[in-house]
């Protein structure tokens, strides 16, 4: 059975999180270009995006294709 490095994945969020952070309002972010920056699956890293969509800190401009937001202050 295959399986993955707690390590590997967590620098892979850790990638991620920080692609995330470097993105300004209104910039785009293609599922497979965040996979492929961070080492993550395209899989997974469409469910962190769609996850930050619920959020509130992205939207999705197309299927395959997320445009960060500014969040909006209570």
């Amino acid at each position: 059975m295959f399986s993955i490095s707690p390590n590997i994945t967590e620098e892979g969020f850790d990638r991620l999180q920080q692609l995330l952070l470097d993105l300004r309002v209104g910039e785009e972010l293609r599922v497979s270009e965040a996979a492929h920056a961070c080492g993550l699956s395209e899989h997974v890293c469409q469910a962190m995006l769609e996850g930050l969509e619920r959020a509130g800190l992205m939207a999705q401009a197309h299927p395959d294709r997320f445009v960060r937001r500014r969040l909006e202050s209570l």
